[in-house]
């Protein structure tokens, strides 16, 4: 308000060059205002750019937007009676569920189940998650299609998701002829992040060899269920 008056009564006066400078004066400091918010933003944005700044892990993570990859580790196994595999991911960038069909010879392989006091058969469950709440929506086998149909997510809206590599799940199959079969992952299977984005992904297969070599006696799967229970 003080300002103001005082411009006011200079321009009341009349003099020209006091006019001048009062119309003057409003021009250079606009520009001056302007210079200085135009640095506080380009400061402000170099503080946020700092802070934004990802760690080590999630720049490997983010480097060029590149597709995760989920496998069987080993995905080659030469084995004489039984093949352990382990469905593994890798740098996968805030993993929030998972969900993976795998098929595979059931004339060459079956799946050993791995918790007894549930009906059916299922597959050792993923390790990544350990600690928070989840839900596992499927875990099956099915020894007669040779299909694994595996699903679990995180529960907690607010938890934090999974960042980097880790295990997803596991399976033991019992081979019950010589020869070579491939076990791998279908259309179906997916990974998703918060929101249920989806996680592009990698899915690559394993082969399990069973030498001529390899001499062992076969019991049906329901015989050695009968015996480990007994």
């Amino acid at each position: 308000m003080s300002l103001r008056r005082v411009g006011s009564s200079r321009i009341g006066h009349g003099s020209s060059s006091a006019a001048t400078s009062a119309r003057g004066r409003p021009a250079w400091a606009a520009g001056l205002l302007y210079l200085v918010c135009l640095g506080m933003a380009l400061a402000l944005g170099m503080i946020g750019s700092v802070r934004a700044a990802p760690g080590p892990v999630e720049q490997e993570l983010g480097q060029a937007g590149q597709p995760v990859r989920v496998y069987l580790d080993p995905s080659t196994a030469n084995v004489c009676g039984t093949a352990t595999l382990t469905v593994k991911v890798q740098a996968v960038p805030g993993l929030w569920g998972a969900q993976y069909v795998i098929s595979f010879d059931p004339h060459k392989l079956e799946v050993v189940d791995a918790d007894l006091s549930k009906p059916g058969i299922q597959i050792y469950p993923a390790e990544v998650f350990a600690g928070k709440a989840t839900t596992e929506q499927v875990n099956t086998a099915d020894n007669t299609t040779g299909v694994i149909i595996y699903a679990i997510s995180l529960i907690d809206p607010q938890a934090e998701p999974f960042f980097g590599s880790g295990n997803l799940g596991r399976i033991v199959f019992h081979v019950k002829t010589t020869g070579s079969s491939v076990v791998s992952f279908d259309a179906r299977s997916a990974l998703s992040g918060a929101g249920a984005t989806v996680i592009p992904a990698d899915w690559e297969s394993a082969t399990v060899t069973q030498a001529a070599s390899c001499r062992r006696m076969y019991l049906p799967l329901s015989y050695r269920k009968w015996v480990s229970r007994s």
